[in-house]
């Protein structure tokens, strides 16, 4: 896990999006509870082909306007009237769906595959790492 957790502060760059114990941006989902939510196969699927382990709710999204004005970002909450998302420049925005032009939810994950990126060791260790992720 210590090992793990080295990859995800340095060659897997995931804290450059993730945000895990109140430390870090807020670009993508927090995994601070990761290890309670997902086995080990969940997170190597993920690492490996993001947009299969995707949850809907994280799914990236891009609004237009009436006027025009494109947000993108992800969803953190949506309902009937409106839809509220956190920017890719960590903004919390509320679109009226009254208001929208086009409202497009992608399945494919901002997030890169691991694949090519890690040793199958550097892999274990990172999903070692996430694993103790388990903050309530």
């Amino acid at each position: 896990a210590d090992r793990g957790r080295a990859v995800f502060d340095g060659k897997g760059a995931c804290g450059t999006c993730h945000r895990v114990s109140g430390r870090g941006p807020r670009a993508a989902p927090d995994p601070s509870n990761i290890g309670l939510a997902r086995t080990p196969a969940s997170l190597q699927r993920s690492l490996l082909d993001p947009s299969s382990g995707m949850l809907p709710i994280n799914r990236p999204v891009r609004a237009v306007t009436r006027d025009g004005r494109i947000v993108t970002g992800r969803r953190l909450n949506e309902d009937t009237y409106t839809v509220q998302l956190l920017t890719d420049a960590e903004q919390l925005v509320s679109l009226s769906k009254s208001d929208l032009r086009s409202f497009e939810v992608s399945t494919v994950s901002a997030m890169p595959s691991y694949r090519d990126r890690l040793t199958a060791e550097e892999l274990a260790d990172l999903i070692a790492y996430l694993l103790t992720l388990k903050e309530q």
